[in-house]
């Protein structure tokens, strides 16, 4: 059995590891521990941050490290659930990876950079393209499970994620990111609330056939206990 500890960025990405990874993990012998808040965001007298990295990732790159160098374990592994959107321009490779015009190809090479930084192979990096609310987009017509009534609103919503062939293709625009087009149809969508009930019923197959990045970095973390990294 594999042990993984999380570093999330807030409490809309611990109850979607808590209600949808843990149980899928659990099936290929992979125990997923409780999600770890880092950076200014985290957890402080007893409080749940809201999720963010704001302006800086030296406190999570940090919190990592520690993390790492605390828990020696062969059987341990680490990964990361962080927005590739408003990522801190101090991340390692930002200039790098922003550079490229391809989402996945950023993506990709900022996993990358922060895989080498860190420097230890029990680190699987993973950044959301291009946040978590590209999730809540795989189906859009799961938003009227918790959104009733509001039939045109749901209908202007599907239809400005029809064009793209994955939901992880929406750009990150300040006006045009997933969770702004959420907010300009949905104004009452609560991302801590709603995110991780929208994506539960959507449900995992769904989510993997929509966004292929996250279903790669899934597949990596279900082979752990098969000779993955």
């Amino acid at each position: 059995m594999k042990s993984l500890y999380l570093t999330v960025e807030g409490q809309t990405e611990e109850a979607f590891a808590r209600e949808l990874l843990q149980p899928q993990l659990s099936a290929f012998n992979v125990f997923l521990w409780p999600p770890r808040f880092t950076g200014p965001h985290g957890r402080r007298h007893g409080r749940i941050p809201r999720g963010g990295m704001f302006h800086t990732f030296q406190h999570t790159l940090a919190d990592m490290r520690r993390w790492l160098k605390e828990n020696q374990s062969p059987d341990a592994r680490f990964s990361m659930m962080v927005d590739l959107y408003h990522l801190p321009h101090d991340f390692p490779g930002y200039a790098n990876g922003m550079a490229q015009a391809d989402c996945y190809r950023q993506a990709d090479l900022l996993e990358a950079a922060i895989g080498e930084e860190l420097g230890d192979p029990r680190f699987i990096p993973y950044l959301q393209v291009h946040e978590f609310e590209a999730l809540a987009l795989s189906e859009p017509s799961h938003f009227a499970d918790w959104f009733e009534g509001r039939l045109r609103a749901l209908a202007a919503l599907a239809a400005e994620c029809q064009p793209y062939d994955t939901p992880e293709r929406i750009d990150h625009g300040q006006h045009s990111h997933p969770k702004a087009r959420i907010k300009k149809h949905f104004e009452d969508y609560d991302e801590d609330l709603h995110g991780p009930l929208i994506t539960y019923t959507i449900g995992l197959p769904r989510l993997r056939e929509r966004c292929p990045h996250f279903n790669h970095w899934l597949t990596r973390l279900e082979q752990l206990d098969q000779g993955g990294p």
